[in-house]
């Protein structure tokens, strides 16, 4: 799939299945709809990680 509005260098490629989103940008989404400030750039904290998690859950995401 290609999108037609999109010009210029022809890298125009699809990676994920349909409602398939790479981890960084469902990240992203979760991140902005419980309105948090922290992220996961450079060390993680592991202590968030079940919280995350718990969060895009309650959003709808699912693992694949």
């Amino acid at each position: 799939m290609t999108l037609d509005f999109v010009s210029g260098d022809h890298w125009k490629q699809y990676t994920m299945d349909r409602g398939v989103v790479h981890a960084c940008h469902a990240g992203g989404v979760v991140h902005f709809l419980e309105g948090w400030a922290h992220h996961e750039v450079g060390a993680i904290d592991v202590d968030r990680i079940d919280v995350v998690w718990d969060a895009a859950m309650k959003h709808g995401l699912k693992p694949v």
